[in-house]
Parts: structure tokens; sequence; C-alpha cells
């Protein structure tokens, strides 16, 4: 990392231009289910020929010409594109250069989020100057799903009497703010209503709206409460990336998760995207099952570093 500071740069970190929306577009779809989320960007600046500020270009210089290598995704979560070139020497300067970018041009996010090879390298290159992190998980099981989830067997839950899940409205609200809440806390370890809460509230109206939030309403101790729900926080590329799916913690072991996640997958192929993708803890060994139980295959590793 020092050596990269000292030395003239062979590779920039710039914002992104709308000329560049293209060929970032192609970067994204040749692996549609691990860039979900840089590809949903770039479609959103397509459609909308607003560039975010949050989109930048990675370039090769090559005498006068900066031809396009990769893209970066600063916002709350830091991700990127970053292809391989084949060639060992060629990446490892590559991944040197920006990271001396970033920790020039960025400001340290809530989390590095990427494909694990990639996120854990750059995490070592731009620790000394990031750290602490206050929570590394190495490895998270991507998974995707491209047909009909798998059917599962009749759950024992008629004391729940339960409704089909759907999509929220906002009548919901307040019943799913809650839900979403402890899911967060759960996850990401502190509560979002003490630390951004309007942007939180406002994301998650935003999902209401967008018919992206998935929730299932039960009896509990004589209470009408949420019993499941999930959220499509990623939609870009034909790709629909499940966030925040959780079951009420009475209610866990069941197969509430397995029989609720066979009716958002159905439902989001239908009105969303054909491929529905997500992202797990590799500890998280009941949610791995109820995942692979619907249907969904392994689609290679994920890290995240959370500050």
């Amino acid at each position: 990392m020092t050596d990269s500071l000292l030395r003239r740069a062979q590779h920039v970190l710039a914002p992104a231009q709308r000329r560049d929306l293209e060929e970032m577009a192609a970067l994204c779809a040749a692996d549609p289910v691990t860039n979900v989320v840089p590809a949903m960007h770039v479609e959103v600046a397509l459609a909308s020929g607003v560039v975010p500020a949050g989109l930048w270009a990675v370039r090769r210089r090559s005498g006068w010409s900066r031809s396009l290598i990769g893209l970066v995704w600063g916002g709350a979560n830091l991700t990127y594109v970053l292809p391989s070139s084949g060639d060992l020497s060629e990446d490892d300067d590559v991944r040197a250069d920006l990271a001396a970018a970033i920790i020039g041009r960025l400001t340290r996010p809530a989390a590095m989020v990427g494909p694990a090879e990639i996120t854990l390298d750059l995490w070592g290159r731009v620790e000394p100057w990031w750290a602490p992190a206050r929570e590394v998980r190495p490895h998270q099981v991507s998974m995707s799903i491209t047909g009909p989830a798998r059917t599962v067997g009749a759950l024992d839950v008629a004391d729940l009497n339960l409704e089909a899940v759907r999509p929220a409205r906002e009548i919901d609200y307040e019943r799913l703010l809650p839900a979403c809440v402890h899911m967060f806390i759960g996850e990401v370890g502190y509560d979002p209503m003490r630390h951004g809460r309007a942007a939180y509230e406002d994301r998650l109206h935003y999902l209401i709206r967008a018919g992206r939030a998935y929730v299932q309403f039960g009896d509990i101790e004589g209470r009408r409460e949420v019993v499941f729900k999930a959220e499509v926080g990623a939609l870009g590329g034909g790709v629909a990336q499940l966030q925040g799916v959780w079951v009420h913690p009475s209610l866990r072991g069941r197969g509430l998760a397995r029989a609720g996640l066979g009716a958002v997958i159905d439902g989001v192929r239908a009105h969303h995207a054909p491929t529905v993708s997500l992202y797990v803890n590799d500890f998280n060994e009941p949610a791995v099952a109820a995942y692979d139980a619907v249907g969904f295959d392994r689609h290679g590793a994920f890290a995240t570093i959370m500050f």
C-alpha cells in the first residue's frame, strides 16, 4: 500500500460520466447476481440521464487515454465491479491504485460489501487508514434462484390464523417497522431509529410504495402481528436481491421462513425480476438450510466489513 502511494498511479478513480454508463452496464452484466447493487445505480442513471455523485469510474492510464476497467459505488455502503485481467501482477497494481484512490477521495462508508476475495484484499490495503472495523464477516454465501420456488411441506400453523404473504401496503407500515428494526439490530448491530432514523424510515416507505416489501400477518398471543417479512433491497440487471428476511422470534423453527420465501420468490419473479438473489452469513445455518430448501443455488461468496 505504501508503495502505491509513492509511485505514479497507473489507474485512477474519477467521477463517472454519462458516456461511461453503457460500458458500466456491460461490466455489471458479466455477473448480474454479484453486481446487482452497482447495476441498479447504473440503470437509474441511464434512465434519468443524471449520474449520481456516488458512481465512480476506475480507469487505466494509457498515454492520453483513460480506458474504463471497473467501477465503484460509494454510497452508505462501498461496493465495486473490478473484473480480473487474468494477470496477477496487473490485478495487484489495479487494487493497490484503487485502494490509494479510495482513501484519498472517499469518506469511510458504513460498510464495504462485495465479492469476498476482492473485498478482503481491499480491506487489507485500506485498513491502516479506516480501522478499526466494527465487524468483519469474511465469508457470506451468495445464492440465487432462476425458476419457481421448490414446494415445501404443509405447516402445522392453524393456531396462527395466517394471512397469505403479500406486498405490504402503507396501512401496514406501523406494524412492519418494528419487525424491520428488530431484524436490523440483529443483523447490523445497532438501532437505526437512534442513528439515521429519517433515512431508514424513508427507505421503508419507498420499498412499500414500490411493491418491494413483502409481509405476512398472523395471531401471536391474541395480537395480529408480522410473522414473516422480506424486502427487495436491490433491483438491477434482471436480478432482485432479497434483504431483511425475518421470522418472528417466537415462531422460528416452524417452517415459516421456507413457506414465506417460496411465496416471495414467486411474487418477485412475476413482478420484479426473473432472478432472485441474496447473501447470508455462512454461520447462520438455519437460514442457509431454508434457502437451500426452497431451491436457491450457490453463487460464490461475499464479505462485509462493517464500521
